[in-house]
């Protein structure tokens, strides 16, 4: 590229040549569409408001501007009172996990206290089977018969293995016979005591030992001893 003309080969013309055919193609179409384009405009309607239309377009523009303004205002209201419930939820959230915590704490601590109960009841209940078994077998336990056993030896009767008689062959201490004396006396006076018999009688039985005595309405005593 200088400044000084030189003529030009044939092939370098004919490139020049079509380069130059494709910018007038480009530059026609650009002008079909421009002139397409003014046509169009051309022919739509045109709908140009006028300034009473434009005010009242204007308000109405405003008014919806103000409504939503309110709109928003009354939103960011809702909101902020939301937020104010959701803290006092979060609140009450919080005291309530509070709670929750002391009542299974409590509820632990009563369960351990149930179970400790029940264990003691259990024992308390085995303890009273037992001693329940106990009363039955001491109900059918004959508390005279084990404290005054009375059988015999060979021709006398005994009392706490104490016989009660002698003969003249067999010449019994009168000592084993007042023991067996007393001893009758003390069973007789016992069984009056637990038994309270409805008939009246009208001695009183004295259990003294090997020196047994017995007692009138008169209050006079006879000796039961030899």
């Amino acid at each position: 590229q200088t400044q000084i003309e030189q003529p030009l080969c044939l092939e370098c013309t004919r490139v020049l040549s079509d380069k130059l055919d494709k910018e007038v193609e480009d530059v026609n179409r650009d002008i079909q569409a421009y002139e397409a384009c003014l046509q169009r405009l051309e022919g739509e309607a045109r709908n140009v408001l006028s300034e009473a239309d434009f005010l009242k377009e204007k308000l109405k523009i405003e008014e919806e501007e103000r409504k939503l303004e309110a709109a928003i205002e009354e939103t960011e209201k809702q909101c902020a009172v939301v937020t104010a419930e959701l803290k006092e939820l979060e609140l009450k959230s919080s005291r309530f996990k509070e709670l929750e915590e002391r009542y299974w704490q409590e509820f632990n601590n009563f369960q351990f206290q149930l179970i400790s109960h029940q264990e003691e009841r259990d024992a308390i209940l085995a303890k009273t089977e037992v001693s329940q078994a106990h009363l039955e077998l001491l109900k059918k336990t004959n508390v005279l018969n084990d404290a005054f056993p009375i059988w015999y030896d060979g021709e006398f009767g005994t009392i706490n293995n104490f016989r009660l008689g002698r003969l003249p062959k067999i010449p019994v201490e009168w000592d084993e016979i007042n023991a067996a004396w007393g001893q009758a006396c003390l069973l007789l006076h016992t069984m009056a005591q637990h038994f309270r018999p409805k008939f009246q009688y009208r001695i009183k039985i004295l259990p003294m030992g090997s020196y047994p005595r017995i007692m009138d309405t008169n209050n006079n005593t006879y000796e039961l001893f030899g």
